[in-house]
This record gives structure tokens, C-alpha cells and sequence, in this order.
């Protein structure tokens, strides 16, 4: 299934299934934490308790009209004698102030680690989905957009991390409604039954608001993946955007996207409040007709008829609470869906041939072969085919062919991106997919047409990926032309900006170059790289590959062949899918 599907996958994942996956997951991330957390809150439930019991034998030492809670004491009073105590006013005090002590330090212990758990699996979520991401295989990547990669990361991520939240405190909120409902039956069952019906007939007007919840938790999804799709084409094309005077249908269209948003959010905060405004009105109306039954119905004594009033002036609101604590959970649920198939998806197409550690890498001796290759695109019709060419090593071969004949398809399954769907590719007599496993694409350095530039300095790119020494940068420099580097404001600790903005796009490609040099590779591969420069900066470029000859096995791809006289030692031509043989120059 695809984790980016249709609206009707996203409003299906909140349900009851959903949820017991998401409360799996985040019981086996830590067991210990999440067992923590279940005995805090009962303690402190249970310190919350006693403390409304010890009330009544309180409010009768105090002599507040009457007592009504002898009974209490007679039952505190043999507790007491156990341990050598009497009950009077004072013990009665301390133990309450020991019991609101004791119940402070386990609430402070709880939210202690229950942020501490809430932040720690969210990044246990992220750092989940990037591992599966960067283990998967480069096929399955490209048929995700990034901008939904991007959303998943950022703000569905967050949106689980804030149901976590919102479960943890369902949690505390339950515990603390069980504990409070079993003092209320103590004092009088008749009474908190009748509450009891009240609340469930007041949860069950309410309970439309979880399919609102539900539902608005798909839509909110959906319209933040649109939204970061736009932010992100936007930001890509923002020249173009400029120089065709679109501003303003860009604006129009996140407006749009955003109006949405807001809606889907208004929407579920209508209900929320709703559930919760009804409970405070319905709650008042509880309490004044149970007050009116307790006095003039059952006669309760008013130290009982205090503290319970007083519990169900805690009971009704947290009702309440647990009601919107279980609204926010599916509203939460289809992000977590949408992390769960993604995750997935990403370790069914998890690549076999990634590096496992361990030994040296391949190097690469007499020749790359690829014998009856034959890979047909997934999308299209297209097909690449190679009968036979042999890529001898520490030789400059030139992959020529017109744009779209499939120069790029080849240089995928030479790399180890995508995998052939007949024949072999050998690294000398070892099988690609072998050599890859051992390490080869730690040998393998590429330079794009369009390089990639970080926001950073100079020295902050050339070091992306690659430890060096600084005599090996200067080296690096030097056979890449790029010595210019130095010469900057700053030298190699100046910033470039983002995508090298304050860069020349030779000086970006002589830059990528010298990172390239600083992987020591044994394949160099020069996608298209002077296709778009200027004759200077071509030239420039060229000259330092062709003080690179012999040193290492490059190949330059290219639909221009003009300029490789006197640089290449044989080529190979690419036409329609059909990959020629090695020929000398």
C-alpha cells in the first residue's frame, strides 16, 4: 500500500486497530519508562484518594456540623493504633499534609518522564523512518516525492509526538477518574451512581465529536503534504517564479492550501470545545441535582456531603478531559498511519546491496563488465540494453549519446542504484552486487551536472562526507582547479551560501570536483558536469580531469564529443537504449 494514498486509506487508519498498533509501538520502545509512567500515576492516584478519605474523619475532628464521618475515624483510628498512633486533630493534619507531599512528588516524577518519553519516542519515530529511507533502495525513493518524505518528518511526526502527550495525560486523567469514582462509592453509592448514569448518557450525546476527530485528522494530513509540496516547488523554481512575474498565483494557491488548513483545525477545536463547554454546563446540572438528592432525598451527613461534592467537582471535569483525550488520539491516528506505511514500505524495498561493515573495499583493477544487461524502466517502455562493453580501469572513457538515450540508466546500474533485470555487471571476477556489499561504493565518486551545494563554507562542503587533512585539501584543490577557494574572504571558511548562491556555477562544479577528489576514489564519473558552463570554466575543468588521467578510472558522460580529443582514451555510445562497446579513441 502507499503510504501517501488516497483520502479514503487516511480516514480508514483511525480505528480501534490503529490504535492498539500505536500503543505496540510505543510499549516496545520502552517498556521500563512506559511501566514507570502506569505505577507513578496509580501511586499518585491512590495518594490523591486517601487524601479525600482522610477528609471526612478530618472534617469530624474539626466538629464541622455535626461530623458525619465517625464511622472514617473508627477505621483511620485502628489503622493508627497498628503502628502505635492515635487519631486526633494533629495526627489527622500531618498525615494530610504527608499525603499531599507524597502525591507532589509522584505527579513530579511522572511529568518528568512522561515529556522525557514523549520526546524521546518522536525522535525514536524520526530517526526510524530516516534509517529506512536512506536503507532503502534508490528505485523505491524516486517515486516519492520529497516534499511528502519532508512532512512525515517534520509535522506528522510532531503530530504523534502531541498524541503521545494527549495519551499520557488520557492515562493520568483515567486512573485519577477510577480512583476518585471508588472514594465517591464509599461514601455513597446511590449517589455517584446516579452520576455515573448522567456522565454516560452526556459521553454518549458527545461521542459524534470521535468521528469529526477522526475525520479531520485524515484531512489535516492530506492538506499538510499539499501544503509542503507547494512550499517546496515554490522555493525550487523561486527565479523562474520571479522573472515570469508568478508571484502572485503562487500566493493564491498557498492561501488556498493554508485557508484549508485552518479550517480542518477550526473544525476539530469547534469540537473540542464543544465537548468541553457541555461538560462544565451538564456538570453544574449534575452537581446541583445530586447536592439536592444527598440533602433532602438521602439526608448525608455534611462532612460526607462536603468531600463529595468536592469529588465530583473533580470527577465531572476530568470525565471531560477523558473524552477529549480520546478525540485528540484519532485525531492523531492517520499520521501515525501514514509514518507506519512509510516505514513499511521503506524496509520492504530495503536495498541488499548496502555496505555490511566490516574488511576493505574492492578496488578496481583491470575492468568494469557488463555482459547481456538489459533494464527497462518501470514508468515507461524504455529499455537499456547492454550486449557487451568492458570499462578498462585507470582509463578515461567518454559515454556519448544524445540526451534521453539512456547515458544516466547506464551509469545507475554501473553504480549500484538500480539492479538489471537480466544479466551481470563484474568489478574484475567479483559481481557487482558482492562488491557493493563490501564496500564499493565508497570508491565511487560523483559529480552532477547540477551539483549539490550545501548552505555552509567552503571548507563545510568539501568536507561533507570525506575527513581530510588540510594538505590534503590543498592537494585536492590543486588537481581540481579549484584553488580560487582560498582566495576567498574568509578562504575556505567562507560562506557560500544556500545552493552556493555566492558562487559562479564553474566555481560550484570545481568545488564538487575537489570534494569529489577527497572521497580518493577509484571510479570518478563526471555526469554532464561542463554542459552548462562557459568555455573558461569548461576549459578549466578539463584541464583538471585530464591531470587526473591514469590516476584513476573516470568516466565522462556527455551528448557533446567536440572536446574530448586528446582526453579520453576510448568511449562507449549510447543511442535509443542501446549501449555500444568500448572503442579506443
Amino acid at each position: 500500500m502507499d503510504a501517501m494514498g488516497d483520502l479514503n486509506v487516511q480516514g480508514q487508519s483511525a480505528t480501534p486497530a490503529e490504535l492498539r498498533r500505536f500503543l505496540k509501538v510505543l510499549w516496545h520502545f520502552d517498556r521500563r519508562a512506559v511501566a514507570f509512567l502506569l505505577t507513578t500515576n496509580i501511586l499518585a492516584a491512590l495518594t490523591a484518594g486517601a487524601g479525600f478519605v482522610l477528609l471526612l474523619p478530618l472534617l469530624s475532628l474539626a466538629g464541622v456540623m455535626g461530623a458525619g464521618g465517625d464511622g472514617w475515624s473508627a477505621t483511620f483510628e485502628a489503622m493508627l493504633g497498628t503502628v502505635g498512633l492515635h487519631l486526633n486533630l494533629a495526627t489527622a493534619l500531618i498525615l494530610f499534609v504527608v499525603l499531599v507531599g507524597l502525591q507532589t512528588w509522584l505527579t513530579l516524577l511522572r511529568d518528568r518522564q512522561s515529556q522525557a518519553l514523549q520526546l524521546r519516542f518522536g525522535d525514536h519515530l524520526r530517526l526510524t523512518l530516516y534509517h529506512a529511507m536512506a536503507a532503502a533502495r534508490w528505485r523505491w525513493l524516486t517515486r516519492r516525492h520529497s516534499a511528502d518524505l519532508l512532512g512525515v518528518l517534520t509535522n506528522d511526526i510532531q503530530r504523534v509526538g502531541s498524541g503521545t502527550f494527549h495519551l499520557l495525560q488520557l492515562l493520568t486523567t483515567a486512573l485519577l477518574t477510577t480512583v476518585y469514582l471508588g472514594v465517591a462509592l464509599l461514601i455513597s453509592p446511590f449517589v455517584t451512581a446516579l452520576a455515573l448514569v448522567t456522565g454516560a448518557l452526556l459521553w454518549l450525546v458527545l461521542r459524534r465529536g470521535d468521528t469529526v476527530a477522526k475525520h479531520s485528522g485524515a484531512l489535516l494530513s492530506q492538506a499538510t503534504r499539499g501544503m509542503f509540496t507547494l512550499a517546496q516547488e515554490f522555493l525550487a523554481a523561486m527565479k523562474l517564479t520571479k522573472i515570469h512575474g508568478e508571484e502572485g498565483e503562487n500566493v493564491a494557491l498557498f492561501e488556498g492550501i493554508t485557508s484549508r488548513l485552518r479550517g480542518h483545525q477550526l473544525r476539530f477545536n469547534h469540537v473540542r470545545t464543544r465537548v468541553m463547554a457541555t461538560y462544565k454546563i451538564g456538570g453544574a446540572l449534575v452537581l446541583a441535582g445530586l447536592t439536592w438528592v444527598a440533602l433532602d432525598v438521602l439526608h448525608l451527613p455534611t462532612a460526607s456531603l462536603l468531600v463529595l461534592i468536592a469529588l465530583f467537582a473533580k470527577l465531572l471535569p476530568s470525565l471531560s478531559q477523558v473524552q477529549t483525550g480520546i478525540q485528540q488520539l484519532w485525531h492523531m491516528l492517520p499520521a501515525f498511519t501514514t509514518w507506519r506505511l512509510l516505514v513499511a514500505e521503506g524496509e520492504e524495498h530495503a536495498d541488499p546491496t548496502r555496505h555490511v561493515p566490516g574488511g576493505e573495499a574492492p578496488a578496481l583493477l583491470r575492468a568494469i563488465a557488463l555482459e547481456a544487461v538489459a533494464y527497462r524502466h518501470p514508468t515507461s517502455d524504455f529499455v537499456v540494453n547492454a550486449a557487451e562493453l568492458h570499462i578498462p580501469a585507470r582509463a578515461t572513457t567518454a559515454i556519448v549519446g544524445p540526451s534521453g538515450s539512456g547515458k544516466t540508466t547506464l551509469l545507475d546500474l554501473i553504480c549500484g542504484l538500480i539492479p538489471p533485470d537480466h544479466g551481470a555487471l563484474r568489478l574484475d571476477d567479483l559481481p557487482l552486487e558482492q562488491a557493493l556489499t563490501q564496500g564499493w561504493r565508497s570508491k565511487i565518486a560523483y559529480v552532477p551536472q547540477e551539483t549539490t551545494i550545501l548552505d555552509g563554507t567552503a571548507r563545510e562542503n568539501l568536507l561533507w562526507g570525506n575527513r581530510a587533512s588540510e594538505e590534503e585539501i590543498a592537494d585536492a584543490l590543486r588537481h581540481a582547479a579549484a584553488e580560487f577557494l582560498l582566495a576567498l574572504p574568509q578562504g575556505l571558511d567562507t560562506q557560500v551560501g544556500e545552493r552556493g548562491v555566492r558562487l559562479s556555477g564553474g566555481e560550484k562544479q570545481r568545488l564538487a570536483l575537489a570534494r569529489a577528489l577527497l572521497r580518493r576514489p577509484e571510479l570518478l564519473i563526471l555526469d554532464e558536469a561542463t554542459s552548462a558552463l562557459d568555455r573558461d570554466n569548461e576549459r578549466a575543468i578539463l584541464e583538471a580531469v585530464r591531470g587526473l588521467h591514469g590516476q584513476m578510472t573516470i568516466l565522462i558522460v556527455t551528448h557533446r564529443h567536440e572536446w574530448l580529443d586528446g582526453l579520453i582514451d576510448g568511449r562507449a555510445e549510447v543511442a535509443a537504449g542501446v549501449v555500444g562497446g568500448w572503442s579506443p579513441a
